[in-house]
């Protein structure tokens, strides 16, 4: 080992009483070490002192606060050279942890250790781990930890004992080779290893695109973290064109606005669908979000869709409430539980929070129902059973809309959840009068709903439970327009200007914009 910027192993140093309370900062704070004391190449300045920028230092605090993350980031974000350097802390720090970085290939495997290499090599020698080995794939330190990188093949990490996993650009490997290499990896994972996955997108069926929806509805384990491109300080509206130029449009969507490019027809237009932003709720109460301080009182009405989970342990039970006749969301409780008692008293909650008095004790009207497939049943079985005193959902002001004289709640067959769907999707697409969502996981959930076999459902990997309350919600829009002019407006004239859908075809039993033939 001739490189005299390698520490050797087990060496001994000499420590400034400064030198000791820097190696405490720094063992605790990855970001402390990287900020102070690791360099860089950059391509036109140098050699230059990593200064992260605000979402690179969020990025290193989730990698060391969480045992999976997933992250989607824009190009030329750093996000390489930013894991890279938290995992040189990693080993530095933590004994005995091995640690495999692995890439789309080998050149970049090796470029990624080269940066590893530098940073190392760059700093003070009081700092330095020693090494027991050190090469172009590999490094070994004294206190037991490695770093190991390698082009990712079906056969990456096999052998090993991992501690942890770095998986960079991993939306581009070929899919086979991902598949058999999860599927290979992931049972050693999960008996106590970690791992970290980034990548821009690269269609939305491979490996990376599953495990990221996956993560966004809260599926699996992985912590999702999304850095578009103007978290980007130096960036704006002339990098954008910049960008565009070069790349075209489906690359520049693709790698730079980090859209999972799909060739399934989505329920929603992609395009319209990017209006929409999420919303901070203003306050959250029983476990539900809201998006309204002034909930209640005279002149309002509430539509509220419930759809309970099904209990299979891969849905969740939503409630969504919209406001009438603004038909925005004011609230939506997301609950991964199939307790029907629980979910039964938060709807009982909720219909005597929106019928809370106003100053001058009037109250605000609700209509709601829900889906009464699977779990739905049960739900009867608890209102039919209620005898409390405070007349559980059947108060003043409460409507429970059911389609059938005889039994509770809606149903979903493949035609009335398609005609359901594309009144939804009339509505939303009406920009700046049609429906208002704020929930972050309904726009996913949105972003996700696609058409398959002549209908419409989520992408593998998603949900559909917030697509569906809002279906309910539809059903009820449904209803009301029997003797509401505005509502029966929203229902007869919603088909956008340059939809196929006419105005003019018959109606069923219920109102709905189009016939099925």
């Amino acid at each position: 080992m001739a490189n005299d910027l390698i520490k050797r192993a087990y060496s001994e140093s000499e420590y400034s009483p400064e030198n000791i309370q820097e190696l405490v900062k720094c063992k605790a704070d990855p970001v402390h070490f990287i900020k102070n004391y690791v360099y860089l190449q950059h391509p036109t300045k140098g050699k230059i002192l990593f200064s992260l920028y605000d979402y690179q230092e969020e990025l290193v605090r989730s990698l060391q606060q969480n045992r999976w993350v997933i992250a989607l980031l824009s190009r030329q974000m750093g996000k390489t050279q930013t894991i890279s350097m938290f995992l040189l802390w990693y080993a530095m720090f933590n004994r005995d942890q091995t640690i495999l970085i692995a890439s789309k290939n080998n050149g970049h495997a090796m470029e990624i250790m080269d940066r590893v290499r530098f940073a190392y090599e760059e700093l003070p020698h009081w700092l330095k781990a020693g090494c027991k080995y050190y090469n172009k794939h590999n490094i070994e330190f004294d206190n037991g930890s490695r770093i190991k990188s390698e082009a990712t093949t079906e056969k990456t990490g096999r052998g090993l004992s991992i501690s942890k996993l770095y998986l960079d650009e991993l939306a581009f490997i070929n899919p086979r080779i991902q598949e058999n290499m999860w599927a290979s990896l992931a049972p050693t994972l999960s008996t106590g290893g970690s791992a970290i996955i980034s990548s821009t997108p690269n269609g939305d069926t491979e490996l990376f695109a599953q495990l990221w929806r996956s993560a966004n509805t809260q599926q699996n384990s992985f912590m999702p973290l999304f850095y578009p491109w103007n978290r980007h300080p130096e960036r704006g509206q002339d990098y954008l064109k910049e960008m565009r130029g070069q790349l075209g449009d489906k690359k520049f969507r693709q790698e730079v606005l980090c859209e999972f490019i799909s060739s399934d027809a989505m329920l929603i237009d992609s395009i319209k669908l990017s209006y929409f932003k999420p919303s901070i709720p203003v306050s959250e109460n029983m476990g539900f979000r809201f998006w309204s301080d002034s909930l209640g009182g005279h002149g309002k009405t509430y539509f509220v869709g419930v759809d309970p989970a099904t209990g299979n342990g891969n849905d969740f039970t939503v409630i969504q409430i919209i406001e009438f006749p603004s038909m925005t969301q004011v609230g939506e409780l997301r609950l991964n539980s199939v307790n029907v008692p629980l979910i039964y008293s938060k709807i009982k909650w909720l219909l005597k929070y929106l019928r809370q008095p106003d100053s001058n004790r009037r109250r605000a009207d609700v209509v709601w129902s829900f889906e009464r497939n699977g779990v739905g049943e049960a739900l009867v079985a608890m209102i039919q059973n209620d005898d409390s005193p405070d007349g559980g959902v059947y108060i003043d002001g409460v409507e429970l809309y059911n389609e059938k004289n005889d039994r509770l709640g809606v149903y979903t067959t493949g035609k009335s959840k398609l005609v359901t769907c594309m009144q939804l999707k009339n509505i939303i697409e009406k920009i700046n009068e049609g429906m208002k969502i704020n929930s972050d996981a309904t726009l996913f959930e949105l972003q996700n709903f696609v058409a398959a076999g002549g209908t419409y459902q989520a992408r593998y990997g998603s949900t559909d439970d917030c697509v569906m309350a809002l279906c309910v919600v539809m059903k009820i829009l449904n209803r009301v327009a029997s003797y509401d002019d505005k509502a029966r407006q929203m229902v007869y004239e919603t088909v956008s200007p340059d939809s196929d859908v006419s105005q003019a075809d018959t109606f069923g039993d219920e109102p709905i914009p189009f016939s099925i033939v």
